[in-house]
């Protein structure tokens, strides 16, 4: 049986799926994977304005909960690990973190370790607080956030974020749409 006919021609070259691709792809299968381990649904992005998916949550009920969740996926061959401070570290520019830190509902950057097939997550907006980072004045720059190694996504992890979006809702119960 023969395969797909072969390009002819020096300039006849197809596109070419490279290691970026392949660990994107798979970072965003891991999380979604844990995400239904929860008993949660994710959503993927096509377009890349500031995040990959989103995170739907259901009561234990299988009731839909109000609100999402969204996801910044980054993944790496050979991420950064500081086996002093027992992190992995990450550098996001300062217009990513204008727009988590201003997004109402939990922003979760997820970092995948391709090599060993293992993410770790952090709280975008809870870190941007407790660091007393001031995201108006990273216009332009960018900075290096550190995601603790014992945050390893799984679905318990998962679980958690389903209640730090509780937090927000009991925040913003008072609104009224009158």
């Amino acid at each position: 049986m023969a395969g797909p006919p072969k390009a002819t021609g020096a300039k006849a070259r197809r596109k070419r799926r490279v290691r970026k691709h392949v660990i994107a792809d798979q970072s965003m299968h891991h999380v979604a994977y844990q995400v239904a381990k929860a008993g949660f649904s994710m959503e993927a992005f096509h377009a890349d304005y500031g995040y990959d998916g989103f995170v739907v949550t259901y009561a234990p009920s299988g009731e839909i909960d109000n609100g999402s969740l969204y996801v910044q996926l980054k993944s790496s061959d050979s991420p950064r690990f500081s086996k002093r401070n027992r992190t992995i570290s990450f550098q996001l520019s300062g217009t990513d973190l204008d727009l988590w830190a201003g997004e109402i509902f939990p922003v979760y950057l997820v970092m995948f370790d391709a090599r060993n097939e293992k993410a770790y997550w952090l709280y975008l907006q809870q870190y941007i607080k407790t660091n007393g980072i001031d995201v108006a004045s990273l216009a332009g720059k960018s900075l290096t956030v550190h995601i603790p190694l014992c945050q390893v996504l799984d679905g318990p992890s998962v679980n958690s974020w389903r209640d730090d979006k509780a937090a927000i809702l009991a925040q913003i119960a008072k609104v009224d749409h009158a």
